[in-house]
């Protein structure tokens, strides 16, 4: 059994702009949402309304970037709705979600569904492994470096083979780490094949193989997510973006939360222009800016104004605070 919520409880719980992020069901709906602005309650309150308005739970897809938020959403969401403990809410990790659908289907890549996930420090076991094979000196390179480089390229979704074709167009780098990251990075696709093994940027990469090789494996996932939810979008890479992209596009109803001053994984390839694309690709897109700040007083909040507003910025948003002025 689960609560139905009527239009005057959900006004009562949130504010204009959170109340309207929630009921929308408009195809496309993009949540700016400002830091301390209430964007959890949002998704979680859109979760238990989607679910509250007739949608089945296993329909619903919905995506974040850490276990501990994942499970949050999960937990507020039943306890909105008095949901069982018991029912299926696919609400998890990019990498979670990825490795689930591969549990089930990497068979029809040819590889074993009994795969081994590789965390950093058996990647840089592996490495170490092909280090001595190419006799490459790991005083002389990291294998931590090389293995972050690896990682990097393949966010970008940037294959071996790729990777080796732009290095034989420059001549910048000779015996330097890009020729040893494009030396290294095959051995270790096949060390980690031979294993029956995926690291975790791999995770993210043979989803999008599935569904671009075996278009019946994507449309069985877009028949069954009918509604997607992705969090802190901007901080979302090539391949994550790809991945939602495939299955969006069958959507009824797609909702991404980010804010691109908020972006801080460059570094691991994040890209907080996906949320431009996003409204390219899936065009007309909703904006709804939530600017009413709950967590900051209003003296905080014009001292990070005036920071942030000399970012270089995709969109406008000001926060606001209903709280005391502060010091």
């Amino acid at each position: 059994m689960t609560t139905t919520f009527s239009k005057t409880e959900l006004q009562k719980a949130l504010n204009p702009a959170q109340y309207q992020a929630v009921i929308s069901r408009s195809r496309a709906l993009l949540v700016l949402a400002g830091a301390g602005s209430g964007k959890t309650r949002v998704i979680t309150f859109r979760l238990a309304s989607l679910i509250s308005d007739g949608a089945s739970p296993f329909s619903i897809l919905a995506v974040t970037f850490t276990n501990k938020a994942a499970e949050e959403m999960k937990n507020r969401t039943r306890e909105l709705l008095q949901m069982k403990e018991g029912i299926n809410l696919w609400v998890s990790t990019f990498h979670a979600s990825a490795a689930r659908l591969l549990r089930r289907e990497f068979d029809r890549l040819g590889r074993g569904r009994d795969f081994a996930i590789y965390d950093t420090g058996d990647s840089e076991s592996v490495l170490r492994e092909c280090f001595k094979d190419l006799e490459i000196s790991a005083k002389d390179y990291s294998p931590q470096r090389v293995r972050e480089s690896i990682s990097y390229l393949k966010n970008r979704l940037m294959t071996s083979e790729e990777v080796q074709a732009a290095l034989a167009e420059n001549t910048y780098d000779p015996g330097g780490m890009k020729s040893v990251v494009a030396r290294v990075y095959p051995l270790y696709e096949k060390k980690l094949l031979a294993a029956n093994a995926l690291d975790f940027d791999d995770l993210l990469i043979y989803p999008l193989h599935l569904f671009r090789e075996h278009p019946d494996v994507l449309e069985k996932y877009r028949r069954r997510f009918r509604h997607i939810l992705v969090d802190e979008f901007q901080d979302t890479n090539k391949a994550q973006y790809e991945f939602v992209k495939y299955l969006g596009k069958g959507a009824e109803t797609i909702c991404i939360v980010g804010d691109d001053d908020q972006s801080i994984y460059s570094w691991r390839g994040a890209l907080p222009e996906n949320l431009t694309q996003f409204q390219k690709d899936f065009a007309p897109v909703e904006v709804v800016h939530l600017e009413e700040n709950y967590r900051s007083t209003a003296k905080i909040l014009e001292a990070a104004t005036s920071v942030v507003n000399r970012n270089s910025r995709q969109y406008e948003k000001r926060l606001i605070s209903q709280g005391e002025t502060g010091e």
